[in-house]
């Protein structure tokens, strides 16, 4: 189906009716103390038990086509909006008290287990902070491979989060399966990107989930060059439709919201920054990564079980593939840029809706990085030496999502003392309340219609959240 054929109605006209049944709530009379419970439809398409509300509260519980759970709850006042919350109620893992006690080889397992589509991206955090405490300093061909492992989890992620999650919103569907059949072509370019991609981690990483062959120094395992060349020739298959993903996705008729985020990022000099790099900003930032810990601070709400990331101003800021597109589009491959200027794509974009096209843009640039890498990797046998020691280990990576960071302190015998992971949608949400706060305020009070639950569930989507992963 062309990319014209998904456009869809701007903000405030009226809803498609196949939209209609899933963000209309009946309305709850307040007049009595008692709440009651109700069976009703949400934004995200599903039924759920819900009190009744406020005349001024509007929510949405458990939020759906998220990685996660959470409720977006919005208050207001006579005259403004007085709350935003995004509750994060997924229950806490522990993962940073249970790797304490636990031996350095074993934490890039441990920690890709926090997520089921970014496992490669905590692995290779984990293994690069590791190295850091133990001043391991790996191999030039090491962190080549690493980065082609990690870009195709990446595209993997877009991919997933795109059509799966993202896309239905547009089309008016509740979810990815029931638009199926009337966008066959969508479907068949989604399977065979996320196949392509799968097999990168598969055949170089052991398998295509939680890969076994990255450890601390190296690789256990060494693709051979036929690998190599099978990985290029089943990638190249997919490079039309990482391009068609851009048209599909730059034809969708995104609300009009405009924030004054401050964006951040990994940068280098001589390529795009996945692994490694200093932290840069849209404010003049420039960090070395171990000074992280001096710059960012964390703090828990009394709600919800995630804590919010602020930089040492107490500023918001927003990380992930629009910051990316913002902050260094200009490495881009030639062939990307070209795309960005013939469909009309401009930088700075200032609209959080907006990362889903700058993920299309990343999905087709990251598969002309893949192409690049097969061809110039060389492989040559290596085996990893570990010499243990004790230390002090940070390292920040480009996770699908935004920034990753994973610091731990290490003794002498190589066991885990102190163990500290920041995910990038800790890093977003309290960025996401921001945005959340200024559409509110486009809409009316009441929201009889439900245009303001659709569009908030549309923003938090587009910033593509792991709430799993933020309460790790």
């Amino acid at each position: 189906m062309a990319a014209g054929a998904l456009q869809r109605t701007r903000m405030h006209r009226p809803l498609p009716d196949s939209l209609k049944g899933w963000v209309s709530d009946r309305r709850i009379s307040s007049a009595g103390s008692r709440s009651m419970l109700l069976q009703r439809r949400n934004s995200a398409g599903g039924l759920s038990s819900m009190k009744s509300i406020r005349p001024r509260e509007v929510r949405i519980d458990y939020l759906a086509r998220v990685e996660g759970e959470a409720n977006i709850i919005i208050r207001r006042g006579a005259e403004e909006v007085e709350e935003i919350r995004l509750d994060i109620f997924e229950p806490p893992r522990f993962f940073e008290g249970f790797l304490v006690g636990r031996k350095y080889d074993e934490v890039g397992d441990i920690v890709s287990r926090i997520c089921g589509i970014c496992p490669i991206s905590h692995m290779t955090t984990a293994i690069q902070a590791v190295e850091a405490a133990m001043g391991i300093d790996p191999s030039p061909q090491t962190k080549q491979i690493r980065r082609l492992m990690c870009i195709s989890q990446n595209l993997a992620s877009h991919i997933i989060h795109l059509y799966m999650l993202a896309l239905p919103d547009y089309v008016g569907y509740p979810g990815f399966l029931p638009m199926m059949p009337k966008f066959p072509q969508e479907a068949e370019d989604f399977l065979a990107m996320k196949s392509a991609m799968n097999q990168v981690a598969a055949i170089i990483g052991g398998r295509a989930l939680h890969p076994i062959s990255m450890v601390v120094g190296g690789f256990t395992r060494i693709p051979t060059r036929a690998d190599l060349d099978d990985l290029a020739e089943r990638i190249q298959k997919i490079l039309p439709l990482a391009r068609r993903t851009i048209d599909r996705i730059h034809g969708l008729s995104s609300p009009e919201l405009h924030s004054d985020s401050e964006y951040l990022a990994l940068r280098k000099e001589d390529l795009f920054a996945i692994n490694d790099g200093i932290i840069i900003s849209s404010r003049g930032l420039n960090l070395e990564t171990r000074e992280y810990p001096s710059f960012f601070r964390e703090r828990q709400e009394s709600y919800g079980m995630a804590k919010k990331s602020f930089t040492g101003q107490g500023n918001t800021f927003m990380v992930g593939a629009l910051a990316r597109m913002n902050l260094k589009f200009n490495q881009y491959h030639e062939e990307t840029r070209k795309i960005m200027e013939e469909t009309g794509i401009t930088i700075p974009d200032t609209n959080p809706y907006h990362n889903n096209l700058a993920q299309a843009l990343e999905i087709y640039d990251g598969t002309l990085e893949c192409l690049r890498l097969l061809e110039e990797i060389r492989p040559q046998k290596e085996t990893p030496v570990v010499r243990v020691r004790g230390g002090e280990g940070l390292a920040v990576t480009e996770a699908p999502r935004g920034l990753l960071m994973h610091f731990y302190r290490i003794d002498k015998q190589g066991t885990v003392e102190k163990a500290n992971l920041v995910t990038p949608t800790s890093h977003n949400f309290a960025n996401i309340e921001k945005d959340i706060r200024s559409l509110a305020t486009q809409f009316p009070e009441d929201d009889e219609l439900g245009y303001l639950r659709l569009k908030c569930a549309q923003l938090v989507r587009a910033y593509d959240p792991c709430f799993s992963c933020s309460v790790h």
